[in-house]
């Protein structure tokens, strides 16, 4: 029970940070069919750049090296993307790319990243707020209500679960002490029955 009790407040916790690195993310606005550069504020030449393909799941796109230039993780991200030491040129830009891009640095085997960038196009929408990022924090909101849901529903469960059972040991309990005076009378009628046969 106290293990789900902190799986719970861990649920919380994460809701927390989730919203609060969202508010620290750099919007970026971009024309449709035009080049837009992302700049990392990491100075050094040795830039991991990310981007979140869905929900809470990033994937790599490609580094920059100080001496050998850039590699890219994917044969066609290279047609799409270029990554000039701390920057990233998204070609041709289009609805699709309206994503969460990161910008990071490997330290000790990990990526740590430095920046978020937000990219939105500036073709006005019926409603400017309903964009990507908006999206994505209502699955993330919706998500963690149903894990804490669940987290309810087995804690309900358990408790459920343990009541029944104190029920049936409590009901056992007195079935034994039943059986006990049951064997107890037993015992002592057979005492009488043979003092009675005793002769006098």
């Amino acid at each position: 029970m106290l293990k789900l009790i902190m799986v719970l407040l861990w649920m919380i916790l994460l809701v927390v940070l989730l919203c609060a690195e969202a508010e620290k993310v750099t919007e970026v606005r971009g024309e449709l069919g035009t080049n837009v550069t992302l700049t990392c504020s990491n100075q050094t030449s040795d830039t991991h750049w990310y981007m979140e393909i869905h929900s809470q799941f990033r994937a790599c796109i490609g580094r920059s090296f100080s001496s050998a230039g850039s590699t890219y993780c994917s044969p066609g991200f290279e047609t799409k993307f270029s990554v000039l030491g701390n920057k990233l040129v998204i070609k041709n830009f289009r609805a699709e790319d309206c994503r969460l891009y990161f910008c990071g640095i490997k330290r000790d085997g990990s990526i740590y990243f430095v920046e978020t960038f937000h990219f939105v196009s500036d073709v006005t929408i019926t409603d400017p707020q309903s964009d990507c990022r908006l999206n994505q924090l209502i699955i993330i909101c919706v998500s963690v209500a149903v894990i804490v849901f669940v987290i309810l529903g087995a804690v309900c469960a358990a408790l459920c679960l343990k009541r029944k059972k104190r029920r049936i040991q409590k009901n056992n309990v007195s079935l034994h002490i039943y059986e006990n005076a049951h064997t107890i009378r037993a015992a002592q009628n057979k005492v009488i029955h043979s003092q009675q046969a005793k002769p006098h």
